[in-house]
């Protein structure tokens, strides 16, 4: 609520006044202008009079126009009381309805009563205009209740106001109309004494069943949103209610003492003082509870004017540090509502202020935050140990994948040395065993030893790359194990062995992987290098889950010692590491069929070639 708000208030404080001014004035101009009979000998004078004659009792509407006349302008003024006391807006708005409701059932009694009119319907469409505001009343009130017990948002809840404002649009439609049928009252206006002598019928009793439904509905949701120490106050609302009741059962039975009264003003004068009552009780939400309600709040909760001076404060309330106070005050003299400010001070430490711009001031809130502070203290350290065992983690993680790298270099490096050491061996023995003869067969004989040694150490200088290659690059792709084959078939074609290879693997194999596939491509080259007329033909591709070497060797001889010897040697390159040897051997050929698992493998493009 801001200064334009402010400002609506006088606006219409000013137009109520104005309003029950003007309308007292119209009334009275009326009366004394001759607009309005002269009330009945032994009647009470208008306005300052006693509402009942001195003779007998005879308070009829004609004798309490004044007391009507004084009802209307009332009406607007608790009507504009309940507009600045009650805190529920749709409460507010029932309780207006209320209010607008009576001052116009008053104007309607007095013109019936006090304007000369001789057409008898009109007279009996005034009458039935009574049943207007006693239709809607009692269903403002229900609805009152049921916002005040908060079941205004249940589905019955819903279903039940259109049935209400269903059922008083029936009931207003059936009793305007009741000329027509006479269903509601049975009377014959030909008759003088029509106004006296009519008949209720079964539209009327509805009409009161359903106003009695309306009341009990709305005493019993009372009961429902009234708190403990309220719920006696219920029963001073009964006290007023229970002879009222019994006033109106009287009046509808047509007994002499109820139907010399004026019904409209008791009944009028009876729901406001129900209703008034259940605002000032608190049964109805009010500001009038608010100052107890306020002070009771289990916060630390000031109102500051705009110059600084506390309006309200909570019994928990503390002392507030100047510095805190020149800011509220800011904010205050500011006459911003946008959201709050929300600080903190050394001053008080520990202590959260925020600050609410209200209408004439600003609220200053002050929570205490040591336990979130606490808890923010305690999550700050285990962050930070969390963060340090992160990092201990992920150089544990580093140091442990160093590791395993430097056993796998090792292991691998190991196995590569001992297959370099027997192959050196080997070439050794070769060269200290060599014919010294010069004729043609210790040349050949020398030839074929020399052309042996050649390629052991082509394999010695394949097994170092694969060492170096572990070190820099360790993956080998398509194209360098296409290399590594092709360059292997050269050197067998250059002594004699036709050799062709063929690569189709498609992913990315180690080096320890490539040095098993190229052991097993030795021990076959070594079984064709001492064939006549050899064809080898090597192929090499893989799936997910591994890599595969097909070698077929084809001669019109092949020395079985060396055959038997190549075979052995791949027995024993794959023994005891998990892979898959099939061997198909005859006099002239040697199929071998060599699978190797690949533990991780990235399987990028390439093709055949």
């Amino acid at each position: 609520m801001g200064r334009s708000y402010d400002t609506f208030e006088r606006r219409v404080l000013v137009g109520a006044c104005a309003g029950g001014t003007m309308l007292c004035l119209t009334l009275l101009a009326m009366q004394a202008f001759g607009g309005m009979l002269p009330p009945e000998p032994g009647s009470s004078v208008l306005l300052l009079g006693f509402p009942f004659s001195w003779g007998s009792y005879n308070a009829v509407p004609s004798s309490t126009s004044g007391l009507m006349l004084l009802a209307a302008p009332a009406a607007a003024v608790w009507g504009f009381s309940v507009h600045m006391r009650c805190s529920d807006a749709q409460i507010r708005r029932c309780l207006k309805g209320v209010a607008l409701l009576v001052g116009l059932w008053m104007l309607d009694v007095l013109v019936k009563y006090r304007i000369p009119i001789d057409a008898p319907r009109l007279i009996a469409f005034l009458w039935y205009l009574y049943y207007v505001p006693m239709t809607l009343i009692p269903a403002l009130c229900l609805l009152c209740a049921l916002r005040a017990s908060a079941l205004d948002e249940r589905p019955f809840a819903i279903v039940l106001r259109r049935v209400l404002w269903v059922a008083s649009g029936a009931i207003i439609a059936l009793v305007l109309t009741n000329s027509l049928h006479l269903q509601v009252f049975s009377f014959d206006v030909s008759d003088p004494d029509w106004q006296s002598a009519y008949a209720y019928n079964w539209g009327y009793w509805l009409a009161v069943a359903v106003y009695v439904a309306e009341y009990l509905g709305f005493f019993a949701l009372l009961l429902v949103a009234s708190r403990r120490r309220l719920r006696g106050v219920i029963g001073v609302l009964v006290m007023v209610a229970v002879p009222f009741a019994a006033y109106s059962l009287m009046y509808a039975l047509r007994h002499e003492f109820a139907i010399r009264t004026n019904f409209s003003l008791n009944y009028c004068v009876v729901v406001v003082t129900l209703l008034e009552l259940a605002l000032d009780f608190g049964l109805l939400p009010s500001y009038g509870w608010y100052d107890e309600a306020f002070s009771r709040l289990p916060l630390d909760l000031k109102v500051l004017a705009r110059d600084g001076s506390v309006a309200f404060s909570t019994d928990s309330a503390g002392p507030v540090p100047e510095c805190v106070l020149d800011l509220t005050r800011k904010v205050a003299q500011s006459g911003t509502h946008s959201g709050a400010t929300r600080f903190r001070t050394s001053a008080i430490p520990h202590t959260l202020f925020k600050v609410y711009g209200v209408s004439g001031g600003a609220a200053l809130l002050a929570e205490d935050v040591a336990p979130l502070d606490e808890r923010r203290r305690i999550l700050t350290q285990r962050q930070e140990r969390l963060r340090r065992s992160n990092e201990v983690l992920r150089h544990e993680s580093g140091v442990r994948r160093e590791l395993w790298r430097l056993q796998s270099e090792e292991s691998l490096l190991r196995g590569i040395e001992e297959s370099v050491s027997d192959k050196v061996c080997r070439m050794r023995q070769i060269l200290a065993s060599l014919p010294r003869g010069a004729g043609e067969d210790d040349r050949a004989r020398r030839r074929d030893m020399l052309t042996e040694v050649k390629l052991l150490v082509a394999y010695c200088k394949r097994k170092g790359a694969l060492v170096l290659s572990e070190r820099s690059d360790p993956e080998f792709d398509r194209d360098r194990l296409q290399l590594v084959f092709n360059e292997t078939a050269s050197d067998l074609r250059s002594i004699g062995v036709d050799c062709a290879a063929m690569v189709s693997e498609e992913g990315d194999l180690p080096a320890g992987v490539v040095s098993v596939l190229y052991d097993c491509l030795y021990d076959v080259a070594s079984a064709a290098l001492f064939a006549t007329d050899p064809i080898l033909m090597l192929f090499v591709g893989g799936d997910g889950d591994g890599v595969e070497m097909r070698a077929a060797l084809e001669a019109a001889m092949v020395d079985q010692s060396r055959l038997e010897s190549a075979t052995q040697s791949l027995r024993d390159d794959l023994a005891g590491a998990g892979e898959v040897l099939s061997l198909e051997l005859s006099p002239t050929s040697l199929n071998v069929a060599v699978r190797v698992r690949v533990r991780e493998s990235t399987r990028q493009g390439g093709g055949e070639t």
